[in-house]
């Protein structure tokens, strides 16, 4: 053999490697195409989520190359346990949740925030006394400590680090989302998202001016809420999914605020499907004002910033509600480093 076959073998051999590779890449890319991937909400089916249902619905997923099927929790499991039992590639999930998982070693990482400002508040009933912050401290009116309605569990986190950072010591009254408590006067305080329970509080009757509100972020209590999380392992195997997906669910959401009526037909759709109920006004305020917190025209949209995330992890840690916490980096990957920007 002349040197100059050598080479060409020798370059041969090399090509075929190259090609090889990208069959393998392509192999993959293609695998991952055509398998369906599942979300799942944290909750019930509800306008808090519209732009995910605008994203299938409207073929937003398919336009980025992804299979996509939209289950919500049950009340058996956590939305944690969807994640840990493969239940589901990916949910969505307040980042109070998934802060408290993290502390606890599962191994989940935000893929995308569609929050970025928090819609916690505490309301009371104007009759109670209670007109500023300092009131929440003092005891009713027969001597008692003020009993507060506060969501069970990490849903929680958010209005006790707010007491605590008051130095409020009432008797907490766990919560599920009802506001019965309340309206029944079990309660003299309770925790509520102004785009979900509030509205319930001033459709029951209630006028604004009978009620005084705290807005948590008026007091320097601002944690983003929902994001998109999935297990560390399918962001290092799937980061061009995952990036994919961020786009998707954050295109479907500018959607949805452009073209409320759609957005609501998509809401309907799926409160039919699993038997939800679905009150047209009520689905509107809350598409209306959840819209508002996702900062779709910043530059930070569909991204957790670094001091959202450390200004969070400080206020859990500072209230004892969560143990520990893992590098920026590492409960948030760049997956456009790791995928190359690419689908």
């Amino acid at each position: 053999m002349t040197a100059r076959h050598a080479l060409l073998v020798k370059r041969c051999r090399k090509y075929a490697g190259l090609l090889l590779l990208l069959a393998a890449f392509s192999a993959a890319a293609e695998t991952a195409g055509e398998r369906r991937w599942i979300i799942t909400m944290t909750w019930l089916p509800q306008a808090q989520f519209a732009g995910v249902y605008y994203a299938k619905e409207a073929g937003i997923f398919e336009k980025y190359g992804l299979s996509v099927e939209i289950r919500h929790k049950t009340a058996e499991l956590s939305i944690i346990d969807y994640l840990t039992q493969k239940r589901s590639e990916f949910i969505v999930a307040p980042l109070a949740t998934a802060l408290l998982a993290r502390s606890e070693k599962v191994p989940l990482v935000n893929i995308g925030q569609v929050s970025q400002s928090g819609a916690v508040m505490l309301v009371t009933a104007g009759k109670n006394g209670i007109r500023k912050a300092e009131d929440l401290k003092k005891p009713d009116a027969a001597g008692k400590p003020r009993r507060f309605g506060i969501w069970s569990v990490d849903f929680g986190m958010a209005p006790l680090a707010f007491l605590r950072k008051q130095g409020v010591a009432g008797e907490i009254v766990p919560l599920n989302t009802d506001i019965a408590l309340f309206l029944w006067g079990a309660v003299d305080v309770i925790s509520v998202m102004e785009y979900n329970e509030y509205y319930q509080i001033l459709a029951s009757g209630r006028q604004p001016a009978e009620l005084t509100v705290f807005r948590l972020r008026d007091y320097g209590i601002d944690v983003p809420e929902d994001g998109v999380y999935t297990l560390e392992s399918t962001a290092a195997e799937y980061p061009g999914v995952c990036l994919a997906l961020r786009r998707a669910v954050m295109e479907g959401w500018r959607e949805a605020v452009k073209h409320p009526k759609k957005a609501l037909e998509y809401v309907w759709k799926y409160c039919a499907r699993d038997n939800g109920r679905f009150d047209p006004a009520h689905q509107y305020w809350m598409l209306t004002v959840y819209g508002k917190l996702l900062g779709l025209g910043t530059p930070q949209a569909g991204v957790l910033s670094p001091a959202a995330y450390d200004a969070a992890v400080k206020l859990f840690r500072r209230s004892g509600l969560i143990a520990g916490s893992v590098d920026y980096r590492q409960f948030c990957p760049n997956l456009a480093e790791t995928s190359g920007g690419r689908p």
